[in-house]
């Protein structure tokens, strides 16, 4: 798009953008909002600053772009389907400042934005930022949640590959997990594209996970290998309601 700021000159300069779920469907549409806060409280004589906004399907393709200026203790709120209606995937933003600053070399300034989650409902959850996008591919540890049993039917995880590079898929396992640590059932991921997303059910994962888990009130999934930002945990039901949470 004619204008637009690339993400890799973004990283380059300092300001990594930083990563989070998008999702525009018939049940869940997203929301990204942003407040000048850290360039007008340190950066006085010139606080003003770009936003940028980079929005990618779940195979990591661009699907959209945005771009506005923010003067000081300027806010963003920025209804996501207006630009991709039926894309879901990831959306980066970076707050860049219009006058080059003195930061310290190495140093490192992400955009402090979150994400609200409008279902059939209204207004359900909302999630900040955590990861800055990549510029190269990095090993992921293990991240686990619990969830209640009661639910398993409605649960799921959604992953989200926050590396830019290239050859930065993200491979990886998942474990279903008893709360006293027992491991029940393992199995490989399926690839994500850089900068992509997926959104998987728990029993799409373990189809057997009702057998395996018994009469235990809760259970845990597991994750790790290569490229997985924090993951989310998420409840769907079919009301309407929808939750989501970081791991």
């Amino acid at each position: 798009m004619p204008g637009e700021l690339q993400i890799s000159e973004a990283v380059a300069r300092g300001y990594p953008p930083a990563v989070l779920y998008l999702r525009n469907d018939e049940t869940v549409t997203t929301e990204v909002c942003a407040f000048n806060y850290f360039f007008s409280v340190f950066m006085k004589d010139h606080p003003e600053v770009d936003a940028h906004v980079w929005l990618f399907d779940g195979a990591g393709k661009q699907a959209g772009y945005f771009h506005r200026e923010l003067g000081v203790n300027g806010q963003l709120q920025l209804q996501t389907s207006g630009l991709c209606p039926r894309v879901s995937g990831t959306v980066a933003m970076a707050l860049v400042p219009k006058h080059e600053t003195k930061l310290r070399p190495g140093r490192k300034v992400t955009t402090g934005y979150y994400a609200q989650y409008f279902s059939q409902c209204g207004a359900i959850t909302l999630s900040h930022e955590r990861e800055p996008v990549a510029a190269a591919p990095f090993p992921t540890s293990a991240w686990m949640q619990s969830y209640l049993t009661r639910f398993l039917r409605e649960s799921g995880v959604v992953l989200v590959n926050s590396c830019m590079a290239s050859e930065g898929a993200s491979v990886g396992t998942a474990r279903l997990m008893a709360l006293n640590g027992t491991a029940l059932g393992e199995r490989a991921l399926p690839e994500i594209a850089p900068m992509g997303a997926v959104r998987i059910s728990t029993l799409d994962l373990f189809p057997e996970a009702e057998r395996l888990i018994g009469a235990d009130e809760g259970f845990a999934l597991e994750f790790k290998g290569t490229n997985i930002a924090s993951p989310f945990s998420y409840y769907e039901f079919a009301n309407g309601k929808f939750s989501l949470h970081h791991f």
